[in-house]
């Protein structure tokens, strides 16, 4: 089972966000720093934590949506990703989504309803 949970903890988001296993996986090398403009997310994967996702509204309606896995909970990325996206949907008004991807896939997708 996948859980979120909302979440303004800035030490918690900074720590995950600045993990050593993030940074190496993430499109910038840069640690991470905590924007008040986001909405931030802990993951629970089968009990277990598994990190930080968050969006941002881009333009109104429109989200962008970052994830920060930790190593632990990767093999469950798409699941996560889809469990997200039914949350935000449910929980939000939402026209668009914009996701970028690192590693696997450089490049952005923006999806629309």
């Amino acid at each position: 089972m996948i859980q979120f949970k909302p979440t303004r903890n800035i030490d918690l988001i900074e720590a995950v966000g600045n993990h050593p296993d993030i940074i190496a996986g993430s499109n910038n090398g840069d640690g991470y720093d905590y924007k008040p403009d986001c909405r931030y997310f802990e993951v629970n994967v089968h009990g277990q934590f598994g990190g930080i996702v968050y969006y941002q509204e881009i333009q109104p309606l429109t989200f962008d949506c970052h994830a920060m896995y930790l190593p632990e909970v990767r093999g469950f990325s798409k699941e996560i990703g889809l469990a997200f996206w039914r949350y935000i949907l449910t929980n939000t008004t939402v026209q668009c989504v914009t996701s970028f991807a690192a590693r696997k896939f450089r490049h952005g997708q923006i999806y629309c309803a």
